[in-house]
C-alpha cells in the first residue's frame, strides 16, 4: 500500500515535469537566439562598464516586459491562425506591411553581421584564419537554414542550444581580483548608461521575435496556448540566467583597454585562455543559433510581406521565391565582416539599440491587431492590458530619448 501511495503521489509530479519538458520549443529557441553573439558581446561590454547594480536590475525588470510581448504575439497567433504579415496587410495595407517588413529586414541584416562577427571571432581565437572561419560560418548557416522540414530543423537547433551552457564554466573558471566586486558594484550613473540600457532592452526583446513566435504557431510547433506560455517562461528563465552570467564575466574581468574593438581578445588578456575559449564556444553557438533563427524569421516575413502568401505549414521559408533573397542576405551580411578594423563591441551595441528603437512601432502594430475583436474573439486584448502595453512602448521611447539627450 505504501508503494502504491508513493507512486500515486509521484505521478502528478512526473506528469507536471513532463508537461514542462514537452513545452520546450520555439519560445525557448527564440529567446535563446535573442541571447545571440551580438547580444552576449553587448552584455560583456555592458558588464565591463561597471554599472552592475543598474544592469542586473534592468535585466530582471525586463522579464515581465519580455513575457508580456511574447505572450501577446502567441495569443494573436493562436487566436487568428494566420501568418503575422497577413494580419498586418489586413490592418495597415500592403504599403504599411511592406515598409515594416523592409525596415525589419534591414535591422535583421545588421544583427546578422554581429552573428557572423561573433562566430568568426570565436573561431579565430582558437586558431582558424579570419577568412576561413567566416567561410565555415557562412556555409554552416546556409546549409542548416536550407533544410526544408521546419519541425526537424527546430529540434536540431534546440539540441545545439546546449552549447550555450559553456558560459557557465567560463564564469566558474574566472578568478577575479579581490577588489573586482567593489568596482563592479560601486559605479553610479554616467552618460553612457542610457544607451547601454537601450541596448540591453533591445537584447531582451527584439521585433523579429514577434514574427518568430507567430510563425511557430503557423508551422504547427505550438499546439496549445498553455504549452506556448510554458515554452516562453522556460525561454525567459534561460535568457536571464545567461545574460547575468555574461555580465558578471565582463564586470569581474579587470584589465586595461576597452572591449569595444575586440571583446574576445580583451577577455583573454583579462581572464586567460581557458575562460576566453569557453566564452568563444558559447559565442559561436549563440551566433549560429541566432543566424539560423533570425534569417528564417526574416525569410518568413519577406515571403509574406512581398508575396502575400506564406510557405506551406511545417516547411521552412528559405525555398521557392525566397531562396535567392535568403542566400543574398546571408552572403552580404557575411561579406561585411571582411571589412577591416570593425569594432565588434560597438556594432553589437548599436544592433541591439536600433532594434529597441523600432520596438515601439512593432509593439504598436501588434496592439492594434490584438485589439480587433473580429480577429481575436475571446482572446481579444482588454483595456487594462492595452494600457500596460502602451506603457511598455513608452518605456522604449524614454530610453531612446535618454540615449540621445545624455
Amino acid at each position: 500500500m505504501y508503494l502504491d501511495a508513493t507512486k500515486a503521489n509521484r505521478s502528478p509530479r512526473k506528469r507536471s515535469t513532463m508537461w514542462w519538458v514537452l513545452a520546450i520549443g520555439p519560445g525557448v529557441l527564440g529567446l535563446a537566439a535573442d541571447n545571440d553573439a551580438g547580444g552576449m558581446v553587448s552584455y560583456l561590454v555592458t558588464g565591463a562598464a561597471h554599472h552592475l547594480l543598474w544592469f542586473l536590475g534592468a535585466v530582471v525588470g525586463m522579464v515581465p516586459i519580455t513575457y508580456t510581448i511574447q505572450e501577446l504575439a502567441l495569443r494573436v497567433a493562436v487566436a487568428t491562425q494566420k501568418p503575422y504579415s497577413q494580419l498586418l496587410r489586413a490592418k495597415f495595407g500592403s504599403v504599411g506591411a511592406t515598409i515594416n517588413g523592409t525596415v525589419l529586414h534591414f535591422l535583421n541584416g545588421l544583427i546578422l553581421v554581429t552573428e557572423f562577427l561573433g562566430m568568426t571571432s570565436a573561431l579565430n581565437l582558437i586558431g582558424l584564419p579570419w577568412g576561413v572561419g567566416l567561410f565555415l560560418s557562412w556555409v554552416l548557416v546556409l546549409a542548416v537554414t536550407s533544410y526544408r522540414h521546419y519541425p526537424g530543423l527546430e529540434r536540431l537547433l534546440l539540441v545545439l542550444a546546449i552549447f550555450n551552457l559553456a558560459f557557465i564554466p567560463a564564469l566558474l573558471y574566472l578568478q577575479p581580483a579581490p577588489h573586482a566586486w567593489a568596482i563592479a558594484l560601486g559605479q553610479g550613473i554616467s552618460s553612457p548608461i542610457f544607451f547601454l540600457l537601450l541596448s540591453l532592452a533591445g537584447n531582451a526583446i527584439a521585433p523579429w521575435m514577434i514574427y518568430w513566435q507567430q510563425n511557430a504557431v503557423w508551422s504547427g510547433s505550438v499546439t496549445s496556448l498553455d504549452l506556448g506560455k510554458k515554452d516562453i517562461r522556460i525561454g525567459i528563465m534561460a535568457q536571464v540566467t545567461m545574460a547575468i552570467i555574461v555580465m558578471l564575466i565582463g564586470a569581474l574581468s579587470l584589465t586595461t583597454g576597452s572591449p569595444m574593438i575586440s571583446p574576445l581578445t580583451w577577455l583573454e588578456q583579462a581572464a586567460g585562455p581557458t575562460v576566453s575559449q569557453l566564452f568563444a564556444l558559447g559565442i559561436f553557438d549563440a551566433g549560429f543559433l541566432a543566424a539560423c533563427t533570425i534569417s528564417l524569421s526574416s525569410a518568413w516575413m519577406l515571403s509574406e510581406a512581398l508575396h502575400g502568401t506564406p510557405p506551406p505549414k511545417a516547411v521552412t521559408p528559405t525555398g521557392g521565391r525566397s531562396r535567392w533573397i535568403h542566400m543574398l542576405t546571408l552572403t552580404i551580411t557575411a561579406g561585411i565582416v571582411l571589412w577591416p578594423h570593425l569594432a565588434v563591441g560597438s556594432i553589437a551595441l548599436w544592433a541591439q539599440a536600433l532594434g529597441a528603437l523600432w520596438m515601439p512601432i512593432s509593439l504598436g502594430m501588434l496592439i492594434v491587431v490584438a485589439h480587433d475583436l473580429h480577429l481575436m474573439g475571446p482572446l481579444v486584448l482588454r483595456p487594462r492590458q492595452q494600457w500596460w502595453l502602451w506603457a511598455i512602448a513608452s518605456l522604449f521611447v524614454l530610453l531612446a530619448a535618454g540615449s540621445f539627450l545624455f
